[in-house]
């Protein structure tokens, strides 16, 4: 039987005001909080009105490294911070089993904006304080480190459906056993480049926005919302607050578009059902959904359909509403804060108010869109949705009125076997896993992509690649590098495997994607538009392309994948978490075949700053290095069914986070890592015949070494690194030298692979070769 996932404490921060009570308040009395832009340098745009806060400012008793980072990082802190007062844990450490799981859109976009202006202006201000402050792996090792959470710690980056993908993250956990605490939420600030970009693509609106309604567009808002998620039996035995209940998540993807959403709704669709599935409840026992509800063209009429075709005769009965008429768009702080308004509303008796709305616009389906002023809530189960560009959408089913949960615990479900029955590699030495057992093959080179700037060092790129000879039927067209590696490395694993790609079979297969940088060119096209322009943009290229999701959307698209899916953005070895969130998903049962992948770019962006910094270069010992790997993992009974033969069983993993300092790594949450997953996977560590590493050099190298020594001793535990060979591809480098274990290994040997990022981001799996 599943964990009982209940909510226990709840913190936002948004246009209504500074705490969670005060967006009750707004919610109770449908209050509409947008306020006019007076930012002069965007009079000129259609946008005049946004949900914006007025004043956000660090603590004092914050350390100077915290204080100086983005305005984003500390909407974040400003909600966490309430959610665990309001839980009770106030002064708490979460401790071993507490979890962190962040979402957000455009992350550190204000520190980004900051410093692609002075590129523009013929500086370059970039330095470790800005570097972190602009990295999208920033903001979830902060809040480990504020609220002392030392078990795993995620950023999900899938735009707007971030902050509900980030909680339905946070499920996972729970329900899998790797944490009984979780900080989940999400967070975005106001920034002039993406409303720029959003009224470029001409989706916002003049004056104050009505979803499903005749004022057509949206109003950017900033803000964010957190929930503390528990596991009911460790609620119950604190006699914790029982808010709600979170009872089941569904992800997709809609394959379809970089912006708009599929205009038949099968994406959102899918998610509502897969949600509803996961919680185990009809259609029919829905009583409310927070609709994503933008008031866009594209959005209000697709999500309309995909609503009335949930529910068919019921779709003109039960309430739906969007909170964004209220507040604004918060990108991806709205799936947090709007499934927070949820809960607060049904708290307060109320159903919000779709604020102005007047008459159905034409195009969406008819239905109870709950006008103005509101009305008293009636029912229990509620759904709330969300959906963001590259087509990611995350749905969450939550029960506002749940059984206080007993100190009772349920006994473990019996987990499915994950087995590895593909892999996929695009990397310096060539495509395919083959090309990295080659032991005489270095790939490092002169940097000679960038025109003017030459490097003085090495680096491992991806050499030009015959297209023609891998799947001629891929359209990789228009796509950054980055996009085309995973592409490229994910059609591998799916060949790897025997997977024939028919677009029945690709319907429910998952991708869940890890960056550590993601993709730079099109943030660079489009904040130097911005920054050229004014802010009157003129092509639109590049604007969806700025969100680090772009990449997964790519891949969904070329690859039809539309089942389970989601991006994480965790720093170097980001590629381990995405194994790690694969086997959860396959686990759970969101789906029975998910491909984990991870990607990263030599672009010049993160060339420059790699060696401003210290990274790399000169004076250091690591080359840097791109690419990409992709493994498809699948539940061994489904994989056997199919005819396939699996080369590994994925046997434990673990993850953890170092919270000694807001920003470094300190080593023991990987020490911990590799003990944690080997007690999941039953097995002794000193039996391992090899481990895969993720590091290169520099500081996070030496701790990895360090952790990897407190663990192992004097014993000899073969280690592999191919970075000598291909440079350090940050997110990519610890499952390339997996894969290279898993080719090489013999029948039923053990290896393990593990990461410790320079922010304190740990990880390891255990795996059997079979």
């Amino acid at each position: 039987m599943k964990r009982q996932v209940v909510i226990s404490g709840i913190g936002a921060i948004c246009a209504a005001g500074s705490t969670a009570g005060h967006l009750t308040e707004a919610l109770a009395r449908g209050r509409r909080c947008l306020s006019p832009i007076a930012d002069p340098r965007l009079a000129h745009l259609r946008a005049t009105h946004a949900g914006l806060i007025a004043k956000v400012e660090a603590l004092g008793s914050d350390p100077p490294e915290v204080r100086v980072l983005d305005r984003n990082v500390h909407l974040a802190l400003a909600a966490a911070r309430e959610a665990v007062t309001s839980a009770g844990l106030d002064g708490q450490s979460l401790g071993l089993r507490g979890a962190v799981v962040f979402g957000t859109c455009s992350g550190g976009m204000l520190s980004i904006e900051r410093h692609h202006e002075s590129l523009c202006a013929g500086k370059d201000i970039i330095d470790e304080d800005l570097t972190f402050s602009k990295s999208y792996g920033t903001t979830a090792k902060v809040l480990a480190w504020a609220t002392g959470a030392r078990g795993p710690a995620l950023n999900i980056v899938t735009a707007c459906a971030a902050g509900a993908g980030a909680i339905a993250q946070g499920v996972d956990l729970i329900r899998c056993g790797l944490a009984d605490v979780v900080l989940a939420g999400g967070s975005d600030t106001f920034s002039a480049s993406t409303l720029a970009g959003f009224d470029a693509l001409k989706a916002t609106c003049e004056g104050m926005c009505s979803p499903f309604s005749s004022n057509i567009g949206l109003n950017l808002g900033e803000g964010a919302a957190f929930f503390v998620l528990e596991a009911g039996e460790h609620a119950a035995r604190r006699d914790a607050p029982i808010l709600a209940e979170i009872k089941g998540c569904g992800l997709s993807n809609d394959a379809y578009h970089p912006t708009a959403p599929d205009p038949a709704a099968k994406g959102q669709l899918a998610a509502m059902k897969r949600a509803l599935c996961d919680a185990g409840v009809e259609p029919e026992e829905i009583d409310y959904i927070n609709a994503h509800g933008t008031g866009t063209r594209a959005n209000d009429p697709t999500e309309s359909r995909a609503i009335s075709k949930l529910l068919g005769q019921r779709a003109r009965k039960v309430p739906v509403s969007s909170t964004k008429s209220m507040i604004g768009h918060c990108l991806g702080g709205a799936g947090a804060l709007e499934a927070t308004a949820t809960v607060l509303a049904a708290r307060a008796g109320v159903i919000p108010p779709t604020a102005g709305f007047d008459q159905t616009r034409d195009g969406c389906t008819p239905g109870d869109y709950v006008p103005d002023p509101g009305r008293p809530w009636s029912g229990r189960l509620a759904l709330s949705n969300n959906f963001g560009f590259a087509g990611h959408n995350a749905c969450l089913v939550i029960d506002t009125a749940p059984a206080r949960p007993k100190d009772e615990p349920r006994a473990p479900a019996s987990r499915p076997k994950v087995v590895l029955t593909g892999m996929g590699a695009v990397s310096p030495v060539g495509f395919g896993v083959e090309p990295l057992t080659g032991q005489d093959t270095c790939a490092l080179g002169p940097i000679d992509r960038f025109g003017a700037f030459a490097p003085e060092f090495e680096a491992g790129l991806v050499p030009e690649l015959n297209l023609r000879k891998i799947d001629r039927r891929l359209n990789l067209k228009g796509m950054d590098l980055c996009s085309r590696y995973a592409t490229l490395a994910a059609r591998g694993a799916l060949d790897s495997a025997g997977f024939k790609p028919r677009p029945s079979s690709m319907e429910e297969v998952g991708l869940v994607l890890g960056l550590a940088a993601g993709p730079s060119q099109g943030e660079r096209e489009h904040l130097s538009a911005c920054f050229q322009s004014g802010f009157a943009i003129e092509s639109l290229g590049a604007f969806p392309y700025v969100v680090p999701n772009s990449v997964g959307g790519n891949v969904s698209r070329a690859l039809m994948l539309r089942g389970h899916n989601t991006v994480i953005a965790s720093g170097r070895g980001a590629g381990l978490p995405a194994v790690i969130s694969a086997a959860m998903a396959i686990e759970r049962g969101h789906s029975r075949a998910v491909l984990a992948a991870c990607a990263d770019e030599l672009s010049e962006t993160v060339v420059r700053d790699g060696y401003a910094t210290g990274q790399w270069g000169p004076g250091t010992d690591v080359d840097p290095g791109e690419g990409a790997a992709a493994w498809l993992l699948e539940d061994e009974k489904t994989a056997l069914e199919r005819g396939a033969t699996p080369k590994a069983q994925l046997l434990g993993y673990a993850m953890g986070t170092d919270t000694d300092d807001p920003r470094c790594a300190q080593g023991g949450s990987l020490a911990r890592a590799l003990v944690q997953a080997a007690d999941r996977a039953g097995v002794a560590l000193g039996d391992l015949a090899g481990l895969a590493v993720g590091q290169a050099g520099g500081q996070a190298y030496e701790l990895e070494q360090w952790a990897i020594q407190e663990v192992f001793g004097q014993q000899m535990v073969p280690t592999v690194t191919l970075s000598d060979r291909i440079g350090l591809a940050e997110a990519s480098l610890v499952v390339f030298n997996a894969s290279y274990l898993v080719s090489k290994g013999y029948s039923q040997a053990l290896i393990a692979a593990c990461c410790l990022s320079a922010e304190g981001y740990a990880s390891a799996v255990i795996l059997r070769i079979l």
